[in-house]
């Protein structure tokens, strides 16, 4: 899977904004604040997010500054086939297509999320309630967020990159064969069939022998502590009765005897004392009447003076409470006319604010019609200019194509024959021999040609020379085979050159570098025009088409704002170039802004106003409340108080009536004492007292009597009933029968405790076989590392068939570091190298291609690690797999990606 381009209009600060993508590394450089994380957000919501999805995700899309829904058209090339694919991101009336190259294919609505889930090799795509929670994972090894490229990934879980697709591919790749083999998942399979028909996590299942076994040992247990229970309640009754029998012999032989006689001797003393107990019941009956009425006459005074003083307290309250109506209801006179001018306020400022709104709305719709002018007229332009480009591209090609095929190679042989063919004829030249005749007197004939005295002859083949009559010289330049051979050279390096110029359609050298120049001109003007952009004018006219509809719903838009533009103008002319009404908009918009906070402050001050007005209603209310029951109570103890006096009289007379009755109670309190001492004289003692406490001794004693009888009666039945059943045999019984449900039940454990043994084993010999699974993905680490860390193997990371890869460490020296200990740098740089060895792995189920995105990841590495980091992302190109590197400081990179893409700050609006 690779990302071929994408277009974002109205995501967050974009208004529009359309990138294309290298197929292997892209540098997109930005200062803060240009947009670059918006753009990882966009893509990876596009992919992974339902267009029809809500909530934070999605509102977190929404521009604050351009008008439309979120909208986002990605190109990617999946399964073999290039896609299109545009989502528009509004809530239930979210729209979304996908489209094949040619249109092929082309499906909308839930068929295209299915198709888009299984293009990236998901099972579906996020709607709304899983976009806080599950969003965030999704392809989370690939796509690195700013902020998260220190966290180690490993450490999230399994949830946070493809573990089933990684493990996969690494069992396809020849790794962890041994763990997966048929035999072991079905010896593993029924291994735990056996645990889980016994044991849970929480313990024992339910109803399984294991717990049967145990509930019988618990039953057979209970019976057992029944049984001793039983055997010792009946040797306690026993006990019991042997006790009973003893403290009944006791109360009935000596006890009882001696209380009777006690009681006789007792008798005859008290017929003495009854005159005595007479005149003190007379005296008690006398002080009776006296005590009440002093206690009803200090009753009475207490009230008394209870009801004065709370008379007075009432009264002060009374008086504190209706100085507090008066001020309450002075605050509330003033609350009201303050609520109703913040009223007044807040409904001005609201009327404000929209009016600001609608001229801001107004002002934002006329700034993007005229840029949408704008681009109109350069879309236009680039179409014109790309036609024209278009149409000179043809003529070029046209004016190549009836030129002679002559590239570089061709002129460098044809170059290199003509250079043959003069060095042949040179070295030709270089052999020949002079001949100058200085005088004779004969005649001398050079093959048969008479010279003169004085002329010169260049010899450069073998020639007769004939002096007189009867000399005749034969000369050979250059020994004669020799230049022979190189007449013979000279005539094939000739003849080689015109077949040559033969078959390249030119009649000389010179004519073939005139017409290797013109084709060079040519080609030179046909690569200064560029290659011919893939779908370029129909992608222009397809945005042309889409800014006039644009346009027309601008125009629409702006037609039904009538009113807030004649009102707007009332006050000034509305601007028509850009940037002026660029200015107007921020103006307004600053303006708005203000006022919105004004109104919201009004708001506050306004329910504040509002809340204390209330407030002090209910605090009147309550005073009122108070005050009417405080003066109703008040009039109560009044007439209380005044009836009071009427029955009584005042507090002096019952002052005066409370001494007198004091002591009248004190003369008879006195006169009762002296009876008590000469009756406590003549007996020593309380007679009368001891007398009942012996008769309440002996009835005490009786009833114990009756009570050991019964207790005796039921000990005796208790031990008869109990002995029926031999509770020493039962015991012995119950006890066989728990050894028994033990045995059974430890039998049943131990094979449990067994299975859960070799369950261990089986997990640790597959722990001891995890390096199958980690040192593949370690030696892949270990391979982006290189540049950084040269050497030994430098990665470590572990493998379990429950957890998937965990315990990621770096060794450097002769140490094993855990990613928290390593450097803010280091741990940004095996991160990376983990997520690239992930992609390696995973990219052979994905077409032989994944993308992966570094949103500002290297922040914390020194500018000497940069370069190393470039050449570690150079080779995940080099493998196929495509990065895309975001960036604040695209400086520090230079020149290594293939495409450099500069994000300027968009124009405030």
């Amino acid at each position: 899977m690779r990302l071929l381009d994408c277009q974002l209009r109205n995501v967050r600060l974009h208004g529009e904004l359309s990138l294309s993508f290298a197929a292997g590394i892209t540098l997109i450089g930005g200062a803060n604040e240009t947009g670059k994380s918006t753009l990882v957000e966009a893509l990876h919501r596009t992919l992974f997010l339902r267009a029809s999805a809500t909530g934070p995700p999605v509102e977190a899309l929404q521009s604050q500054l351009h008008l439309g829904q979120p909208t986002v058209e990605l190109g990617f090339e999946a399964r073999n086939d290039r896609w299109t694919l545009r989502k528009r991101f509004s809530g239930s009336s979210g729209q979304v297509t996908l489209q094949s190259a040619g249109g092929a294919k082309a499906v909308s609505g839930s068929e295209a999320e299915d198709l888009l889930a299984e293009l990236l090799g998901l099972s579906e795509t996020i709607g709304s309630r899983q976009a806080n929670t599950v969003l965030p994972s999704r392809w989370a090894h690939l796509w690195v967020m700013q902020g998260a490229a220190g966290h180690d990934l490993l450490a999230a879980g399994k949830a946070h990159y493809d573990f089933d697709a990684l493990r996969s591919e690494l069992e396809r790749g020849g790794g962890a064969a041994v763990l997966q083999s048929d035999n072991d998942q079905r010896l593993l399979s029924q291994l735990e069939a056996a645990i889980a028909e016994n044991l849970t996590s929480r313990g024992p299942r339910r109803h399984s022998p294991l717990w049967q076994a145990e509930q019988a040992r618990q039953t057979a247990a209970a019976q057992l502590e029944q049984a001793l229970a039983r055997l010792q309640e009946y040797e306690q009754a026993g006990d019991s009765l042997a006790g009973i029998g003893a403290q009944l012999q006791e109360l009935q032989t000596t006890t009882l005897p001696a209380l009777l006689e006690r009681q006789r001797i007792l008798s005859g003393a008290g017929e003495a004392s009854s005159r005595l107990q007479a005149a003190i019941q007379l005296a008690r009956q006398s002080l009776e009447p006296l005590r009440l009425r002093h206690g009803a006459t200090a009753r009475t005074l207490t009230e008394g003076k209870t009801l004065a003083r709370g008379n007075r307290e009432r009264k002060q309250r009374l008086d504190q409470l209706q100085q507090a109506q008066l001020e309450v209801a002075g605050r509330r006179q003033h609350l009201s006319q303050e609520l109703n001018q913040r009223q007044r306020q807040r409904h001005d400022l609201e009327n404000q604010c929209r009016s600001l709104q609608g001229h801001n709305q107004l002002v934002q719709g006329l700034l993007e019609q005229a840029r949408s002018q704008a681009d109109l007229a350069r879309l236009n332009r680039e179409l014109t200019q790309q036609r024209q480009a278009e149409s000179k591209r043809q003529s070029l090609k046209q004016q190549l194509n009836a030129l002679a095929a002559l590239g570089s190679a061709e002129l460098q042989e044809l170059r290199a024959r003509a250079q043959q063919q003069r060095d042949a004829r040179t070295r030709q030249e270089a052999m020949a021999a002079g001949l100058r005749l200085v005088r004779a007197d004969l005649p001398v004939r050079l093959n048969g040609e008479t010279i003169q005295p004085g002329e010169q002859r260049l010899l450069n083949e073998m020639c007769s020379l004939e002096v007189g009559e009867g000399v005749t010289l034969e000369i050979s330049p250059g020994g004669g085979q020799t230049l022979d051979s190189l007449a013979k050279r000279s005539l094939q390096a000739e003849a080689a050159l015109r077949e040559l110029l033969a078959k390249l359609g030119v009649e000389s050298v010179e004519q073939a570098e005139q017409l290797a120049a013109e084709r060079y001109r040519l080609e030179q003007q046909l690569a200064s025009l560029g290659a011919a952009p893939a779908n370029g004018l129909a992608a222009l006219e397809a945005e042309l088409n889409q800014l006039h509809q644009r346009a027309a719903e601008l125009e629409i838009l702006l037609s039904s704002q009538a009113d807030w533009r004649q009102q707007f103008e009332q006050d000034q002319a509305i601007p028509t170039a850009p940037a002026a009404l660029q200015a107007l908009q921020r103006q307004l918009a600053q303006t708005l802004n203000h006022s919105s906070g004004a109104l919201r402050q009004a708001d506050a001050a306004l329910e504040a106003a509002r809340k204390a007005y209330q407030q002090l209603e209910l605090s009147e209310k309550e005073l009122a409340a108070e005050l009417n029951v405080l003066q109703e109570e008040h009039k109560l103890r009044e007439a209380q108080l005044q009836e009071l006096i009427e029955s009584h009289g005042g507090s002096e007379i019952l002052t005066s009536r409370l001494a007198e009755l004091a002591e009248q109670q004190r003369l008879q309190e006195n006169e009762l004492q002296r009876l008590e001492n000469e009756q406590a004289s003549l007996s020593g003692g309380d007679p009368a007292r001891e007398q009942q406490q012996l008769v309440a001794r002996i009835e005490a004693t009786r009833r114990q009597i009756e009570q050991l009888i019964d207790q005796r009666g039921a000990a005796r039945q208790r031990c008869d009933s109990i002995s029926a059943d031999d509770p020493h045999a039962a015991v012995e019984q119950a006890r066989v029968q728990l050894e028994s449900a033990e045995a059974e039940h430890r039998g049943i454990a131990r094979l449990c405790a067994a299975r859960q043994l070799l369950q261990q084993m089986f997990h640790n010999a597959q722990a001891d076989h995890s390096s199958r699974y980690s040192e593949p993905l370690a030696r892949a680490i270990d391979s982006y590392l290189a540049p950084l860390l040269p050497g030994a193997p430098a990665a470590q990371l572990h493998y379990d068939q429950s957890s998937g890869f965990t315990g990621l460490r770096l060794r450097r020296g002769g140490e094993a570091y855990g990613f928290a200990e390593l450097s803010g740098g280091m741990r940004e740089q095996l991160a990376a190298a983990l997520r690239l060895s992930m992609a390696d792995v995973l990219k052979g189920a994905h077409d032989g291609c994944l993308p992966l995105l570094f949103d500002d990841a290297f922040t914390n590495c020194d500018p000497e690690r940069v370069l190393l980091v470039k050449q570690m992302l150079t080779t995940a190109a080099a493998r196929g797999l495509q990065v895309i590197l975001l960036t604040c400081d695209p400086a520090a990179y230079g020149s290594f990606a293939d495409q450099v893409i500069t994000l300027a700050e968009p124009a405030a609006c």
